[in-house]
């Protein structure tokens, strides 16, 4: 598979890591020179607000983060998570993948991190497609998982926007906050991908 809605895939040096192309970003595995780009934005307390790991006080929190989460992961022949690389600005600028996989039921969960300074750009919707690809058409996945928080306003219309649907809502343990479970079936998607997903992104540029 070498192209899919007009995307670019190719390998890299990590035989379960494609590299994704499309006109305004390269999805690709991190390295340590992403580092000063990826501590400008999980260093922001907004950014890491409901994720499992404080805000990163030094340059130094961020090189050993990279190396454990994302470079040692590829190493081991993990499914880890991409860095978001944006071809004008020529900086990494988030990082996007499919986390907490189950094997047996073949699910994952999207997971994407922004840059605050790219908020309101309406990127959401596009990378969320390019999760698509990676989780049905990359790793054979039945279900894709994703979870919003009530303060976020966007996500949904964007889930809604890609053939997702609302499942439930629950206050994980982890946090206070509330949360909505959305969901996409591969069978969903291989619908939407004959006609819908193909204007879409065509939409984008």
């Amino acid at each position: 598979m070498n192209n899919i809605f007009g995307y670019k895939i190719s390998n890299s040096q990590y035989p379960q890591m494609k590299i994704i192309e499309t006109p305004r970003f390269i999805l690709r595995p991190a390295t340590l020179q992403d580092v000063p780009d990826i501590y400008e934005y999980l260093c922001n307390e907004k950014v890491v607000q409901y994720l499992p790991f404080n805000a990163h006080k030094t340059i130094n929190d961020t090189k050993r983060f990279v190396q454990v989460f994302f470079i040692n992961n590829y190493k081991q022949g993990k499914v880890g998570n991409y860095v978001i690389y944006h071809k004008s600005d020529k900086k990494v600028i988030g990082n996007i993948g499919i986390n907490n996989i189950r094997t047996k039921s073949k699910e994952g969960e999207i997971g994407i991190c922004i840059n605050p300074k790219y908020w309101g750009n309406d990127y959401s919707t596009e990378l969320t497609v390019i999760t698509l690809i990676t989780g049905f058409e990359l790793l054979d996945l039945d279900k894709l998982v994703a979870l919003t928080y009530s303060e976020n306003k966007y996500t949904p219309k964007s889930l809604n926007n890609l053939g997702f649907k609302y499942v439930k809502t629950y206050k994980p343990k982890r946090n206070l906050q509330i949360s909505h479970r959305f969901e996409l079936t591969k069978s969903d998607y291989l619908k939407l991908k004959k006609e819908y997903l193909p204007k879409l992104v065509k939409g984008f540029y």
